[in-house]
């Protein structure tokens, strides 16, 4: 908006400065009048341009602003979805702990049970 703004003023004193060379000025010449006229459309044209221009520049900032929004509410989905993944990493690891211990304390009683069996065999 801005730039809007810097662009409105320019052209109000471009012609602000051209009406009072007008006033200041004889009688314009078909040349003169064909001239001016050529500077008020040209003027008209770069005030439209610029306008245009703000539009698509202010879409284009928006649209980025709802890509970053969208970005931050995907990073938040992430993010609880990797806290659950640690969350369930933290219960695995607890359990094959737990798992290990327990095969920790049956070994002797399984190192028992294979010599029981070699005895039997032979």
């Amino acid at each position: 908006q801005w730039y809007q703004r810097r662009v409105r003023e320019a052209v109000v004193s471009t012609q602000s400065t051209g009406s009072l060379m007008d006033k200041q000025c004889k009688p314009e010449t078909p040349e003169e009048q064909v001239e001016n006229e050529e500077v008020s459309r040209l003027n008209r044209v770069s005030h439209e341009l610029f306008d245009k221009l703000a539009d698509y520049l202010q879409t284009e900032l928006s649209g980025t602003k709802d890509t970053y929004a969208m970005l931050e509410e995907l990073n938040g989905i992430a993010l609880d979805q990797y806290t659950n993944l640690n969350h369930s990493t933290s219960q695995i690891k607890d359990s094959l702990h737990d798992l290990d211990v327990k095969y920790k304390l049956l070994l002797p009683y399984l190192e028992q049970l294979n010599q029981l069996d070699v005895s039997v065999a032979s």
